[in-house]
């Protein structure tokens, strides 16, 4: 039999009697085969189990960003637009005779509080907020002997920076309380609101205009505002440079990338200056300068250039 092919081996099967098994051996067949069967290992990791954790997860990750999405959360300081203060206006304050004085210069809110400003307030100029007064109205025992700050909003990113920082005097021109002070240049141009400020609380605010930054070549500054810079003529301009040794003469070259043509401008009347913050020497130059049309230039002084953009006329922003 052990010699015997599978096909014949299946014949020779088939070839023997069958029998029925009953109930009791069947049950008893069954059972034997259970008992010798080889155990399988069960594994530690259950399918089921991973997803019911993976479910419980997704819900832990879910569930606190739908709650951040419903927050309001607070804006941050350099991205959010603040809305607009009211603008000043100018007034005049009064001498020991009654007479009004500084009605061109004295910029604020009547009877609460005021600034004798600059003619512009230029970004990231120290010129004009060199030395600045601050006139206010009110109760003198409360104003008098105590500390302000200004802090400066800039409206359209909500930027803040504190501008000023003093201790009120005694008034004059009419007003009952005065300091004099500077200011920091503001970082920023366009539209700030000025706060004035006693401890927590805001006394008064109002908006001003600051204008782009005056022109930089190297050493040297066009005192003109970039946004200023349009087709025309500028007379009386100064041109302020740090350094020692100065000539009696500066000259600017004007170059047009658009025409090709060189222009030449003559500075003089030179004055001597110490910048406070810094100690550095300079001189300011004043001369004459014609912008024929817009267009782009290449301006040099003391070999030293810059390209510019000269615009196109534009109303003036209004404060």
């Amino acid at each position: 039999m052990t010699h015997l092919s599978d096909k014949e081996l299946l014949k020779k099967m088939k070839e023997l009697p069958a029998f029925e098994l009953n109930r009791e051996q069947k049950t008893r067949i069954i059972k034997s085969i259970r008992e010798h069967k080889t155990p399988r290992k069960r594994l530690g990791f259950s399918f089921q189990r991973a997803g019911v954790l993976g479910a419980l997860f997704a819900v832990l990750i879910i569930v606190p960003i739908l709650f951040l999405e419903t927050m309001d959360l607070p804006e941050t300081n350099s991205s959010a637009g603040v809305e607009r203060a009211e603008s000043g206006e100018y007034f005049a304050l009064f001498n020991e005779a009654g007479k009004p004085i500084y009605l061109d210069s004295n910029y604020g809110i009547p009877e609460k509080v005021s600034l004798l400003r600059p003619v512009e307030w230029v970004a990231e100029d120290y010129r004009g907020v060199a030395k600045i007064m601050v006139y206010l109205w009110g109760n003198p025992d409360d104003l008098v002997n105590k500390d302000m700050k200004i802090e400066g909003v800039h409206v359209d990113s909500g930027y803040t920076q504190e501008i000023a920082s003093f201790t009120l005097s005694n008034g004059m021109y009419g007003s009952d309380a005065h300091a004099l002070t500077s200011f920091k240049p503001f970082e920023k141009h366009g539209y700030w609101n000025l706060k004035f400020i006693f401890g927590e609380g805001t006394f008064e605010e109002f908006s001003v205009y600051v204008k782009e930054p005056y022109v930089e070549i190297g050493k040297a500054t066009l005192l003109i505002s970039k946004e200023d810079l349009v087709a025309g003529t500028f007379e009386d301009v100064n041109l302020d440079v740090e350094g020692e040794d100065l000539p009696e003469q500066v000259k600017l070259r004007l170059y047009s990338l658009e025409d090709g043509t060189t222009e030449v401008f003559t500075f003089s009347d030179r004055m001597d200056f110490i910048k406070a913050s810094t100690g550095k020497k300079g001189s300011s130059f004043t001369g004459d300068i014609v912008l024929k049309k817009s267009g782009k230039y290449w301006i040099t002084v003391l070999n030293q250039s810059v390209l510019v953009e000269v615009r196109k006329s534009q109303p003036p922003a209004n404060e």
